[in-house]
């Protein structure tokens, strides 16, 4: 996202139905998702193009593929079908992007359950044709904000099943050919039959039962990728005669053999260090995020088992209000603001601390400075002789607003005796020379005698910035940026040593 010139490479291997599918696709959803956020982005522009995802496809196959994804663009009908058979309780997929963040994109498999019919808003046109389709996808969570959003419709057409979600109509123009400009615009449903299957096509399915029509020269790659697409032997079913393939061996098979030497020659080494492979009993991990609504996504907060790993979970701009419950299984809320209004803002924080550390917690400062959009908070806390303050200023805040609160709490840390400190939040103001508060952000630290502990040549957010820092007076201690996919702010952690 922070570096689209550089390449991404990533070998992933694995039995049948391990989820190697399941992996790619979700970060092709995550992918789909912040680029459908970004500016002047339409929905059915093209940025994910999965090619040959597993080691089944042929060199021929590769390059017709590569051919198609060039010409994608200049496809006459846009997978508009002229003529669409519709027939309930058989397989279709999705043809365009429908609702890419609720899991409605193109390629979605699903099972036809209802076909709604009326007419079109065509002036004399009262043909009584099909206007909606109520499909049911593998996943109950795809399309549940769609079938929210349209439950008022869904009520009208007598829909009982909450599985069922409403596949709308949609209009796509195109040239009529090359050497005219006249448009033609198509209304139909974007579904396409897919009740059976080429078995290239087949590839990150599974199904109870399939019937597998063998043809002779069948690679051996081929038949292990049909016959894995079932879940268990009673379910194959095979029309065809079925020869014994020649089994692998490095001799006869180059993939093993790539296989093998990526594994030897070629490991990756992942770019971002999890705080669940260092956390330990001698050590005591801090981590700040700014959320961007916790309202909004507590539920993936509640499932992360990287914030999980953290001791001390620090969260900023959680648009949280009063009534909201956020608790979280074997952690305690030590400090939270909530929204005054009735209106959510993005505004507030909340502090969470794993439970078995609670007694060795002691909150020294808390101070909130809020006067309409100028806004900051900053909050320190002892953990076994240490101080972590947390900080967050929003982008119109002065930052002479934010140097007394910090110094404050430090000169309170200070005050109780402890000496090492650690600073962490959301400053907003980017650490480069060109911000102008960053003279200041930088002379304020160095006065205190804490260090930048970030590589400041990394990035903290979407938006290629590094404005969520961490100082210490420690410059040993370790500190690190994740990645997010709930925000446009990347998590920052740290490592304290535990004596």
């Amino acid at each position: 996202k922070t570096n689209p010139s550089e390449p991404f490479y990533h070998f992933i291997s694995g039995g049948a139905g391990v989820g190697k599918s399941l992996l790619i696709n979700s970060i092709k959803q995550v992918l789909e998702r912040f680029w459908i956020h970004q500016p002047n982005n339409k929905p059915d522009d093209i940025h994910i193009l999965p090619i040959a995802p597993t080691g089944t496809k042929s060199k021929a196959t590769i390059a017709y593929m590569l051919t198609q994804a060039q010409n994608l663009q200049h496809k006459k009908t846009q997978n508009m079908q002229y003529l669409l058979k519709l027939c309930t309780e058989t397989k279709y997929i999705v043809s365009h992007n429908i609702a890419v963040p609720d899991g409605i994109s193109n390629g979605s498999p699903c099972i036809l359950k209802k076909v709604i019919y009326g007419q079109l808003c065509e002036k004399g046109n009262r043909e009584q044709i099909p206007i909606r389709a109520y499909v049911q996808f593998e996943k109950e969570t795809t399309g549940e904000k769609t079938r929210q959003k349209l439950k008022n419709i869904i009520q009208a057409d007598g829909i009982a099943d909450k599985t069922w979600t409403p596949i709308q109509r949609i209009c796509r123009s195109f040239s009529l050919n090359e050497n005219t400009h006249i448009q033609v615009t198509r209304n139909q449903l974007p579904l396409l039959p897919s009740n059976a299957q080429t078995i290239h096509c087949s590839q990150s399915c599974t199904y109870k039962n399939i019937l597998v029509f063998i043809t002779k020269n069948l690679s051996r790659k081929l038949l292990y990728t049909a016959f894995s697409r079932v879940e268990s032997l009673q379910g194959l079913h095979i029309s065809g005669i079925y020869k014994k393939p020649i089994r692998a061996t490095i001799e006869n098979d180059p993939s093993l053999r790539e296989m093998i030497r990526m594994r030897n020659e070629a490991q990756l080494q992942f770019s971002l260090t999890f705080p669940e492979e260092l956390k330990n009993d001698k050590n005591i991990i801090a981590l700040f995020h700014n959320v961007r609504s916790l309202h909004l996504n507590f539920p993936n907060v509640c499932s992360d088992r990287t914030l999980l790993a953290c001791d001390i979970i620090m969260l900023a701009e959680t648009w949280s209000q009063p009534t909201d419950r956020y608790e979280i299984d074997n952690f305690t809320i030590v400090y939270r603001t909530d929204c005054a209004s009735t209106k959510r803002k993005a505004f507030r924080t909340l502090i969470y601390v794993k439970s078995a550390l609670l007694p060795h917690i002691n909150i020294l400062f808390q101070n909130e400075s809020i006067s309409g959009t100028n806004h900051s908070t900053v909050v320190a806390l002892t953990v076994c002789s240490k101080t972590v303050i947390m900080v967050y200023k929003s982008p119109k805040c002065q930052w002479l607003v934010l140097q007394q609160q910090l110094q404050q709490a430090i000169n309170t840390s200070l005050q109780n005796n402890v000496h090492e400190i650690a600073i962490m939040g959301d400053f907003n103001i980017k650490y480069q020379v060109s911000d102008p508060n960053f003279k200041n952000l930088n002379d304020f630290m160095i006065q205190n005698d804490c260090f930048m502990i970030l590589d400041p040549t990394k990035v903290s957010t979407d938006h290629n910035s590094l404005i969520d820092l961490c100082f210490s007076t420690n410059s040993q201690t370790k500190s690190f940026i994740f990645e997010s996919v709930r925000s446009d702010h990347k998590p920052i952690w740290i490592e304290l040593n535990n004596p």
